[in-house]
């Protein structure tokens, strides 16, 4: 149902984007049915045009972002280091992955030691937006998977693995520094641009 507050005949909602994270700022002045209004907190967006309404003297649109200019974007974990190792006979390997998932989340695992885990990227619409994985540092050692070097829509999981493997009494190391950027679709803003490196160590008793 559109609001009773409106500028120049146009109801609020269609103005500013709605408060998907539960963080907008209130203006206690603008209510409807009772309830004071909030959208999006300014911060996951643009500032529109004033709109003539002030609470606190601060016109309300330096409160909220303006429709169709929120982004909920994170890193989801993507930083740092993500590390596997392996000691094994007669050989050892270790892999590393970070995956971003068209649900939102994220999850790293390393396929021996190292641990998993997960986290958010997004909590608003997966779909409207696209990841690329750049590789920015290597050694020699071990071989790095996924798509790299262009841009994937976030429809489905998008991932990157560096896998390290070794015999006959060998060790090796293995790393690679992996730049990921989310951008919408809908206006090419990025969003989201990290680095990790990723670690894998193993050793072998062959």
């Amino acid at each position: 149902m559109a609001t009773l507050i409106k500028h120049q005949g146009i109801p609020f909602e269609d103005l500013f984007d709605p408060d998907i994270i539960g963080d907008g700022p209130i203006a206690h002045r603008c209510t409807h049915n009772g309830q004071p209004l909030r959208f999006a907190h300014i911060q996951y967006g643009a500032k529109r045009a004033d709109v003539n309404f002030r609470v606190n003297n601060l016109d309300v649109s330096n409160l909220w972002a303006a429709k169709g200019t929120a982004s909920y974007v994170s890193d989801g974990g993507f930083g740092g280091r993500l590390r596997a190792s392996d000691v094994g006979y007669p050989s050892a390997k270790a892999t590393a992955t970070f995956s971003f998932n068209a649900d939102g989340s994220t999850t790293w695992k390393s396929e021996t030691g190292g641990g998993q885990g997960g986290g958010t990227w997004t909590r608003s619409q997966p779909g409207e937006y696209d990841i690329l994985f750049t590789q920015v540092a290597a050694n020699v050692e071990g071989f790095l998977q996924g798509t790299l070097n262009a841009w994937l829509p976030l429809t489905e999981s998008r991932w990157v693995a560096l896998t390290v493997s070794a015999s006959r009494g060998r060790q090796a190391t293995a790393t690679r520094t992996v730049r990921a950027q989310i951008r919408r679709r809908q206006d090419g803003r990025i969003w989201m641009d990290k680095t990790m490196e990723f670690y894998c160590t193993v050793a072998s008793d062959g």
